[in-house]
Protein backbone atom coordinates (compact mmCIF):
# COMPACT_ATOMS: atom_id res chain seq x y z
CA UNK A 1 0.00 0.00 0.00
CA UNK A 2 1.83 3.66 -1.02
CA UNK A 3 2.00 6.21 1.89
CA UNK A 4 -0.77 7.78 0.44
CA UNK A 5 -3.18 5.10 0.50
CA UNK A 6 -2.27 5.17 4.51
CA UNK A 7 -2.82 6.93 7.74
CA UNK A 8 -1.22 6.84 11.02
CA UNK A 9 -3.55 6.47 14.77
CA UNK A 10 -2.67 10.22 16.37
CA UNK A 11 -3.29 7.76 19.49
CA UNK A 12 -1.27 5.15 19.04
CA UNK A 13 0.56 5.39 15.39
CA UNK A 14 -0.65 2.34 14.03
CA UNK A 15 -0.74 2.49 10.29
CA UNK A 16 -4.37 1.75 8.68
CA UNK A 17 -6.46 2.53 5.26
CA UNK A 18 -6.43 5.87 4.59
CA UNK A 19 -10.58 5.61 4.58
CA UNK A 20 -11.02 3.62 7.89
CA UNK A 21 -12.87 6.08 10.05
CA UNK A 22 -11.20 4.50 13.69
CA UNK A 23 -8.51 2.32 14.60
CA UNK A 24 -8.45 -1.06 14.75
CA UNK A 25 -6.00 -1.66 17.75
CA UNK A 26 -7.13 1.22 19.87
CA UNK A 27 -10.39 2.44 18.13
CA UNK A 28 -9.27 6.20 18.01
CA UNK A 29 -10.87 8.34 15.25
CA UNK A 30 -8.10 8.80 12.75
CA UNK A 31 -8.77 12.12 11.02
CA UNK A 32 -11.27 15.26 11.90
CA UNK A 33 -13.11 14.27 8.62
CA UNK A 34 -16.91 14.89 8.28
CA UNK A 35 -19.03 13.21 5.21
CA UNK A 36 -22.11 11.39 4.90
CA UNK A 37 -24.19 8.99 3.46
CA UNK A 38 -27.92 9.43 3.94
CA UNK A 39 -30.76 11.73 3.58
CA UNK A 40 -30.85 14.54 6.31
CA UNK A 41 -27.77 14.00 7.72
CA UNK A 42 -25.78 16.30 9.29
CA UNK A 43 -22.39 15.68 10.31
CA UNK A 44 -20.01 18.24 12.23
CA UNK A 45 -16.37 19.49 13.62
CA UNK A 46 -15.97 22.20 16.28
CA UNK A 47 -12.54 23.24 16.52
CA UNK A 48 -12.68 26.06 18.65
CA UNK A 49 -11.75 29.05 16.35
CA UNK A 50 -13.01 26.69 13.30
CA UNK A 51 -15.65 24.92 12.73
CA UNK A 52 -17.90 23.70 9.72
CA UNK A 53 -20.17 20.60 8.85
CA UNK A 54 -21.25 18.76 5.75
CA UNK A 55 -25.14 18.04 5.22
CA UNK A 56 -26.60 16.00 2.20
CA UNK A 57 -29.68 18.58 1.88
CA UNK A 58 -33.20 17.92 0.74
CA UNK A 59 -32.96 16.68 -2.65
CA UNK A 60 -30.13 13.63 -3.02
CA UNK A 61 -30.27 10.51 -1.54
CA UNK A 62 -26.58 10.57 -0.86
CA UNK A 63 -24.13 13.10 0.27
CA UNK A 64 -20.74 13.21 -1.98
CA UNK A 65 -19.31 15.87 -0.31
CA UNK A 66 -16.46 15.69 3.04
CA UNK A 67 -14.85 17.91 5.41
CA UNK A 68 -11.63 17.80 7.28
CA UNK A 69 -11.23 20.51 9.64
CA UNK A 70 -8.51 20.57 12.75
CA UNK A 71 -6.74 23.64 14.52
CA UNK A 72 -3.78 22.96 16.40
CA UNK A 73 -2.22 26.49 18.03
CA UNK A 74 -2.98 29.24 16.07
CA UNK A 75 -3.24 27.30 12.81
CA UNK A 76 -6.53 25.72 11.12
CA UNK A 77 -6.40 23.48 8.23
CA UNK A 78 -9.58 22.80 6.02
CA UNK A 79 -10.41 20.96 2.81
CA UNK A 80 -13.51 20.75 1.46
CA UNK A 81 -14.40 17.95 -1.84
CA UNK A 82 -17.19 17.63 -4.06
CA UNK A 83 -17.56 14.18 -5.71
CA UNK A 84 -18.17 14.81 -9.18
CA UNK A 85 -21.84 13.49 -9.48
CA UNK A 86 -21.08 12.09 -13.08
CA UNK A 87 -18.66 9.64 -11.69
CA UNK A 88 -18.18 6.01 -9.79
CA UNK A 89 -17.63 6.59 -6.36
CA UNK A 90 -17.91 10.56 -5.78
CA UNK A 91 -17.72 9.97 -2.33
CA UNK A 92 -15.16 7.76 -1.74
CA UNK A 93 -13.12 10.06 -3.88
CA UNK A 94 -13.77 13.26 -1.90
CA UNK A 95 -13.33 11.49 1.03
CA UNK A 96 -9.89 10.00 0.74
CA UNK A 97 -9.01 13.70 -1.09
CA UNK A 98 -9.86 15.29 2.05
CA UNK A 99 -8.05 12.73 3.99
CA UNK A 100 -4.56 12.96 2.10
CA UNK A 101 -4.53 16.32 1.77
CA UNK A 102 -5.33 17.36 5.58
CA UNK A 103 -2.45 15.12 6.31
CA UNK A 104 -0.16 17.24 4.51
CA UNK A 105 -1.19 20.42 5.21
CA UNK A 106 -1.29 19.35 8.96
CA UNK A 107 2.01 18.13 9.32
CA UNK A 108 4.22 19.54 6.39
CA UNK A 109 3.50 22.88 6.72
CA UNK A 110 6.30 23.90 8.66
CA UNK A 111 8.99 22.26 6.50
CA UNK A 112 7.83 22.89 2.95
CA UNK A 113 6.32 26.73 3.42
CA UNK A 114 2.75 27.04 2.99
CA UNK A 115 2.17 27.35 -0.74
CA UNK A 116 4.42 24.41 -1.43
CA UNK A 117 2.30 22.54 1.14
CA UNK A 118 -0.64 22.93 -0.24
CA UNK A 119 0.74 21.94 -4.07
CA UNK A 120 2.07 19.07 -2.36
CA UNK A 121 -1.05 18.49 -0.51
CA UNK A 122 -3.53 18.59 -4.09
CA UNK A 123 -0.76 16.29 -5.48
CA UNK A 124 -1.16 13.73 -2.51
CA UNK A 125 -4.92 14.08 -3.09
CA UNK A 126 -4.16 13.15 -6.43
CA UNK A 127 -3.33 9.81 -5.95
CA UNK A 128 -5.42 9.18 -3.22
CA UNK A 129 -8.00 9.71 -5.98
CA UNK A 130 -6.78 7.81 -8.65
CA UNK A 131 -6.55 4.91 -5.92
CA UNK A 132 -10.06 4.35 -5.39
CA UNK A 133 -11.64 1.04 -6.95
CA UNK A 134 -14.30 1.19 -9.52
CA UNK A 135 -16.06 -0.89 -12.27
CA UNK A 136 -14.65 0.04 -15.07
CA UNK A 137 -17.38 -1.95 -16.85
CA UNK A 138 -20.03 0.77 -15.11
CA UNK A 139 -21.45 3.53 -17.51
CA UNK A 140 -20.23 6.41 -14.83
CA UNK A 141 -16.65 7.89 -14.75
CA UNK A 142 -13.54 7.14 -13.13
CA UNK A 143 -14.02 8.53 -9.37
CA UNK A 144 -13.40 12.28 -9.40
CA UNK A 145 -14.03 14.95 -7.21
CA UNK A 146 -13.17 19.12 -6.65
CA UNK A 147 -11.27 20.35 -4.24
CA UNK A 148 -10.73 23.21 -1.98
CA UNK A 149 -7.95 23.76 1.03
CA UNK A 150 -6.76 26.86 3.23
CA UNK A 151 -4.56 27.19 5.71
CA UNK A 152 -3.74 29.89 8.19
CA UNK A 153 -0.77 29.47 9.83
CA UNK A 154 -1.03 32.44 12.03
CA UNK A 155 0.72 34.74 9.78
CA UNK A 156 -0.33 34.04 5.91
CA UNK A 157 -3.84 32.79 4.55
CA UNK A 158 -2.36 30.05 1.68
CA UNK A 159 -5.57 28.38 -0.25
CA UNK A 160 -5.63 26.25 -3.23
CA UNK A 161 -8.44 24.99 -5.42
CA UNK A 162 -9.44 22.69 -8.53
CA UNK A 163 -12.56 23.05 -9.54
CA UNK A 164 -15.96 24.56 -8.49
CA UNK A 165 -16.00 24.85 -4.67
CA UNK A 166 -14.86 28.41 -3.37
CA UNK A 167 -12.71 30.31 -1.07
CA UNK A 168 -14.46 33.66 0.60
CA UNK A 169 -12.40 36.20 2.57
CA UNK A 170 -14.76 37.99 4.78
CA UNK A 171 -14.30 41.24 7.33
CA UNK A 172 -15.42 44.39 9.03
CA UNK A 173 -15.29 46.73 5.95
CA UNK A 174 -14.74 44.16 2.99
CA UNK A 175 -15.30 41.04 0.66
CA UNK A 176 -13.50 38.77 -1.68
CA UNK A 177 -14.05 35.75 -3.28
CA UNK A 178 -10.20 34.26 -2.94
CA UNK A 179 -10.60 31.66 -5.69
CA UNK A 180 -12.00 31.52 -9.70
CA UNK A 181 -14.09 28.35 -10.60
CA UNK A 182 -12.56 25.86 -13.34
CA UNK A 183 -15.17 26.06 -15.28
CA UNK A 184 -16.36 26.52 -18.37
CA UNK A 185 -18.41 29.57 -18.11
CA UNK A 186 -15.91 30.74 -15.45
CA UNK A 187 -13.71 30.94 -18.91
CA UNK A 188 -16.42 32.84 -20.52
CA UNK A 189 -16.22 35.73 -17.89
CA UNK A 190 -12.88 35.89 -17.83
CA UNK A 191 -13.09 36.56 -21.80
CA UNK A 192 -15.54 39.02 -21.36
CA UNK A 193 -17.75 36.91 -23.41
CA UNK A 194 -20.56 36.70 -20.41
CA UNK A 195 -21.70 38.15 -17.60
CA UNK A 196 -21.73 37.00 -14.23
CA UNK A 197 -25.21 37.11 -14.24
CA UNK A 198 -25.68 35.36 -17.48
CA UNK A 199 -22.71 32.69 -16.41
CA UNK A 200 -25.12 32.43 -13.35
CA UNK A 201 -27.68 31.39 -15.34
CA UNK A 202 -26.18 29.37 -18.00
CA UNK A 203 -27.38 25.61 -18.31
CA UNK A 204 -23.36 24.90 -18.82
CA UNK A 205 -22.86 27.10 -15.14
CA UNK A 206 -21.54 24.08 -13.21
CA UNK A 207 -19.60 22.26 -16.29
CA UNK A 208 -16.02 21.79 -14.89
CA UNK A 209 -13.02 22.26 -16.52
CA UNK A 210 -10.77 20.94 -13.76
CA UNK A 211 -10.80 18.02 -11.12
CA UNK A 212 -9.11 15.41 -9.60
CA UNK A 213 -8.96 12.08 -10.63
CA UNK A 214 -8.18 9.95 -13.94
CA UNK A 215 -7.96 11.93 -16.89
CA UNK A 216 -7.27 15.42 -14.94
CA UNK A 217 -5.89 18.83 -16.76
CA UNK A 218 -1.83 18.62 -15.95
CA UNK A 219 -2.36 21.88 -15.33
CA UNK A 220 -0.68 23.56 -12.25
CA UNK A 221 -3.35 24.45 -9.66
CA UNK A 222 -4.54 27.42 -8.83
CA UNK A 223 -2.56 28.29 -5.12
CA UNK A 224 -2.79 31.59 -4.17
CA UNK A 225 -1.77 33.28 -0.61
CA UNK A 226 -2.19 36.77 1.27
CA UNK A 227 -1.35 38.27 4.74
CA UNK A 228 -4.35 39.96 6.22
CA UNK A 229 -4.28 43.23 7.74
CA UNK A 230 -6.87 43.26 10.37
CA UNK A 231 -9.40 39.93 12.05
CA UNK A 232 -11.59 38.43 9.87
CA UNK A 233 -13.38 35.11 8.90
CA UNK A 234 -12.46 32.21 5.98
CA UNK A 235 -14.93 30.35 4.21
CA UNK A 236 -14.68 27.43 2.11
CA UNK A 237 -17.91 25.41 0.44
CA UNK A 238 -19.24 23.63 -2.17
CA UNK A 239 -21.52 24.71 -4.87
CA UNK A 240 -24.46 23.46 -3.07
CA UNK A 241 -24.03 26.79 -0.69
CA UNK A 242 -22.96 29.09 -3.04
CA UNK A 243 -25.51 28.12 -5.70
CA UNK A 244 -28.02 30.10 -3.92
CA UNK A 245 -25.46 33.51 -2.60
CA UNK A 246 -22.91 33.38 -5.40
CA UNK A 247 -21.69 37.07 -5.13
CA UNK A 248 -18.91 37.75 -2.63
CA UNK A 249 -21.00 40.56 -1.18
CA UNK A 250 -24.54 38.52 -0.45
CA UNK A 251 -22.27 35.65 0.77
CA UNK A 252 -20.58 37.97 3.12
CA UNK A 253 -23.57 39.73 4.19
CA UNK A 254 -25.48 36.02 5.40
CA UNK A 255 -21.88 35.33 7.49
CA UNK A 256 -22.04 39.30 8.81
CA UNK A 257 -25.76 38.47 10.32
CA UNK A 258 -24.18 36.40 12.36
CA UNK A 259 -23.42 38.01 15.95
CA UNK A 260 -19.89 38.83 15.29
CA UNK A 261 -18.40 36.64 18.64
CA UNK A 262 -20.57 33.73 16.96
CA UNK A 263 -18.70 30.29 17.05
CA UNK A 264 -17.59 29.25 13.28
CA UNK A 265 -19.50 26.76 13.87
CA UNK A 266 -22.64 28.69 14.24
CA UNK A 267 -21.86 30.61 11.46
CA UNK A 268 -21.55 27.56 9.49
CA UNK A 269 -24.71 26.08 10.75
CA UNK A 270 -26.48 29.21 9.56
CA UNK A 271 -24.89 29.28 6.32
CA UNK A 272 -25.85 25.57 5.54
CA UNK A 273 -29.88 26.70 7.10
CA UNK A 274 -29.92 29.04 4.36
CA UNK A 275 -29.07 26.73 1.50
CA UNK A 276 -31.68 24.46 2.81
CA UNK A 277 -34.43 26.78 3.21
CA UNK A 278 -33.83 28.03 -0.37
CA UNK A 279 -34.38 24.64 -1.71
CA UNK A 280 -31.10 22.34 -0.43
CA UNK A 281 -31.00 20.73 -4.45
CA UNK A 282 -27.08 19.55 -3.67
CA UNK A 283 -24.94 18.39 -0.70
CA UNK A 284 -23.95 21.31 1.34
CA UNK A 285 -20.83 22.11 3.14
CA UNK A 286 -18.60 24.87 4.76
CA UNK A 287 -16.07 25.21 6.71
CA UNK A 288 -15.51 28.82 8.85
CA UNK A 289 -12.16 29.60 10.10
CA UNK A 290 -11.67 32.65 12.51
CA UNK A 291 -8.86 34.90 11.60
CA UNK A 292 -7.19 36.82 13.98
CA UNK A 293 -3.32 38.42 13.14
CA UNK A 294 -0.83 38.73 15.73
CA UNK A 295 -0.19 42.58 16.40
CA UNK A 296 3.23 42.95 15.95
CA UNK A 297 5.53 43.31 18.60
CA UNK A 298 4.05 40.85 20.62
CA UNK A 299 5.00 37.22 20.60
CA UNK A 300 2.59 33.79 21.03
Amino acid sequence: MSADGVIACPACGERAPIDDRFCEVCGARLMPVADGESRGDRREIDAGFAGGLTNTGLVKARNQDALFLETVGETAVAVVCDGVSSSSGGDAAARVACLSAGRVLSTDRGHRGPEAAMRTAIASAQRAVLGVPWARNSDLAAPSCTFIATLWDGRQVTVGSVGDSRAYWIDEKASHRLTDDDSWVQEQVNAGVLSEAEAEAHPDAHQITRWLGADAPDEPPAVTSFVPDGPGRIAVCTDGLWNYVSSADKFAELVRASDRDAAPLDVARSLVDHALASGGHDNVTVAIIDVVPAVEGTTS
